[in-house]
């Protein structure tokens, strides 16, 4: 039992974004589908496997690491999972394929020097970061993805929106820019991808009949193959800028991401010193519209935009600090019946004990 034990794998959802426990399937399922990428990524850098990992690449790898819903458990979510171990061969490689996972997701934040010798090959590398990347939270969700090996032969590990930040930057390669084309970030609608044709580009709309052209290497052609038409990407590389300033094209393609559109589960605004700490999660959904992040919640008439992320969740923590002094410390008698709606909400939503304002 105890060597079947080391090739189970236990993954906990927690944090204040879930209320008792209670996680949206979509979360369940997009992250048990980011391990199960991680394992696949791993056991082909394990193998040395230096073939394209595009389309059905990963079916040479099911018998070795396809995980085996075991069990769960709620509080927390808990889910158990085992990899197949009927084969001795298949067994060895499979450790061999979690022993890579754990240090490498182990290095990301302490060991630089040990992370790049595990990965030297940099388009393996950058596909092992990504992988993690997409298991780990975004940047503004208010939970983490915990991992442990129920043997403990390794460390438990704790990915968070931090940690997607981390392997975002080191799945970057080290570029000297030169001093007339900065560093361009692009976000926008993914719309072309030339893969076996040339030139090796990818088109993104950032705005109604605006798309810009990002041209990439061959390093790069099985993390751009596995991109999908009509998702929400950011592209950072060295840009080239017409005379009024505005980026014409993307000359060098260091790195592109798909961004999730998820809703947020905000537990907390905080606005100049005040703090809302609220009874539940607050579901506000993300959009991408010409140029700007939308977040928005329709039944507090609640809404934050900018073109970037950060800017757009700050305008959506002031918005609710303005709603909540005109609405929710308003008399009822000056309210008509849609703001007095809106005021309940409020109340019932922020915690009497913390977080008001007077």
């Amino acid at each position: 039992m105890a060597e079947r034990n080391g090739q189970r794998l236990k993954m906990t959802l927690k944090g204040d974004g879930f209320k008792d426990g209670k996680v949206p399937l979509t979360i369940v399922a997009a992250k048990l589908q980011a391990l199960q990428n991680l394992l696949f990524h791993g056991a082909a850098t394990v193998a040395h496997d230096v073939g394209s990992r595009r389309g059905q690449w990963y079916n040479k790898y099911r018998e070795i690491v396809e995980l085996h819903f075991v069990s769960s458990h709620h509080s927390d979510l808990v889910i158990e999972a085992e990899l197949p171990s009927a084969d001795p061969t298949l067994f060895q490689q499979a450790a061999q394929t979690l022993d890579f996972v754990f240090d490498v997701a182990s290095a990301i934040d302490s060991d630089a020097k040990a992370l790049a010798q595990l990965l030297p090959d940099r388009q393996q590398r950058a596909l092992m970061l990504r992988a993690i990347g997409d298991l780990s939270p975004d940047t503004a969700d208010e939970y983490q993805v915990e991992l442990a090996n129920c043997s403990s032969r390794h460390p438990q590990l704790r990915f968070t929106g931090r940690t997607r930040q981390i392997v975002r930057r080191l799945a970057m390669p080290e570029v000297e820019l030169p001093s007339t084309q900065p560093e361009t970030v692009l976000v926008g609608t993914l719309t072309k991808i030339h893969v076996d044709i040339a030139p090796l580009k990818i088109a993104v709309r950032v705005a109604a009949g605006t798309e810009i052209d990002c041209y990439y290497d061959e390093s790069m052609r099985d993390q751009i193959a596995n991109l999908l038409a009509g998702s929400i990407v950011e592209v950072t590389g060295v840009g080239s800028l017409d005379w009024d300033g505005r980026v014409k094209q993307i000359d060098a393609v260091n790195g592109v991401e798909t961004v999730s559109m998820e809703p947020l589960r905000m537990t907390q605004f905080e606005h100049e010193g005040t703090r809302y700490k609220l009874r539940e999660p607050l579901v506000v959904s993300v959009e991408y519209v010409d140029g700007l992040w939308v977040y928005s919640h329709a039944g507090l008439n609640l809404w934050g935009y900018a073109p970037r992320r950060e800017d757009a969740l700050r305008d959506l923590a002031a918005n609710f600090h303005y709603i909540w002094q005109e609405f929710a410390l308003e008399d009822d008698s000056v309210l008509d019946a849609k703001s007095q709606a809106i005021k309940h909400k409020l109340l019932g939503l922020v915690e009497n004990s913390a977080g008001r304002s007077n």
